[in-house]
């Protein structure tokens, strides 16, 4: 694939396609390490997926930056704000398509998303070659055709990441009150045996389904919220890191920094300076 593509496509069905009723690619691109980007649409009229294929970036969903790592995405919905933009220290490089059609409202309904996106982590690399084709076929051309096949491209990239990213049942309302209890005592240490008999299963169990669904275990995805929670407190706060440190039971400074460091590609002082410049553009 070409550094720093970009594909502009012109509707070439003029709604007459039933298929494209269901799907059409708007826009496409693909940008290697984008050193320094923030792209910022105050009211986005398609959905758009940002694939993160190396580095690192971020995205703001309903007011909140999230980091968004290689092999994850960020999925916009179309009426909201869509912000996202490069790490300063690890710039991500990106595959992204702008797209429209009843499958936004599906996406919507079978992910439960209520507000202006979601963050997809799980399983979703393997989509990858599927999304890469979408650009290769459009870099030859926007016949109707070739529009076809590269919607029916996305569409099944589609379907395979919200699968990844689905849990039913039993299992789903187990993962649903681990994360809650999780996310109730995000400001104090919470250990595996504790959390497995606050849902009543055994904590094998726990990890297995927890995994399943978010792709990481409980104690990984408590200190990612713990690392999310402390990038609100740096970015709407003027809490010094020491105090948001000590706010999230973290035993010293030293610890915190360190543990940040791990999760974010630069230390606190760092990531409050350099995203919260871009914020304010």
């Amino acid at each position: 694939m070409e550094r720093n593509t970009r594909v502009l496509v012109t509707p070439a069905s003029d709604g007459d396609s039933p298929f494209l009723q269901n799907i059409e690619v708007r826009l496409a691109g693909y940008f290697e390490k984008a050193e320094g980007q923030y792209a910022e649409q105050p009211n986005g009229d398609s959905c758009l997926l940002v694939f993160c294929t190396e580095g690192q970036g971020f995205a703001e969903i309903d007011g909140r930056v999230t980091l968004v790592g290689s092999g994850e995405a960020a999925l916009f919905f179309p009426g909201f704000p869509q912000v996202y933009g490069a790490s300063p220290e690890r710039p991500w490089s990106i595959l992204w398509i702008s797209f429209t059609g009843k499958i936004v409202d599906f996406l919507r309904e079978k992910l439960e998303i209520e507000g202006s996106g979601a963050i997809l982590r799980q399983n979703i690399r393997d989509s990858l070659s599927l999304l890469e084709h979408v650009l290769e076929v459009l870099a030859e051309g926007q016949d109707l055709m070739r529009l076809l096949e590269a919607s029916a491209s996305l569409q099944l990239a589609l379907c395979r990441m919200t699968a990844a990213n689905l849990c039913y049942g039993a299992q789903r309302r187990h993962v649903e009150r681990a994360k809650d209890y999780l996310l109730a005592h995000i400001e104090r240490e919470t250990s595996l045996e504790e959390l497995s008999a606050a849902i009543g299963v055994s904590k094998f169990y726990l990890i297995r389904i927890f995994k399943a669904h978010f792709g990481t275990s409980p104690m990984e995805y408590l200190r990612g919220v713990r690392m999310q929670r402390a990038c609100d407190l740096l970015l709407g706060t003027n809490l010094s890191v020491k105090e948001i440190g000590r706010q999230l039971s973290y035993s010293s400074s030293y610890h915190f920094a360190q543990c940040f460091r791990q999760y974010a590609g630069c230390n606190p002082s760092v990531f409050r300076k350099s995203m919260g410049k871009g914020r304010a553009r």
